[in-house]
């Protein structure tokens, strides 16, 4: 049987997770990466180019969402 569900849908059927692309901020005019996001139960963690984690309780991600926030609003 073949599936229609792409490759994402089928590695993440409850779509917990999410790519964001991002620009390094590197001296040669930055290069095109990717953040990713994951939903681990109760925490959130971002996977940061070059492979660093950070891993958020509930309240660090409210609290970070909030920053995010107002860094866009400026």
């Amino acid at each position: 049987m073949v599936s229609d569900a792409s490759e994402g849908d089928r590695l993440d059927p409850e779509r917990l997770s999410w790519s964001v692309p991002c620009q390094g901020s590197g001296g040669d005019g930055g290069t095109d990466d990717e953040v990713k996001v994951l939903v681990l139960g109760d925490r959130v963690a971002l996977v940061l180019p070059p492979g660093e984690t950070l891993v958020f309780t509930p309240e660090e991600a409210g609290e970070f969402a909030k920053l995010l926030g107002t860094s866009t609003a400026r």
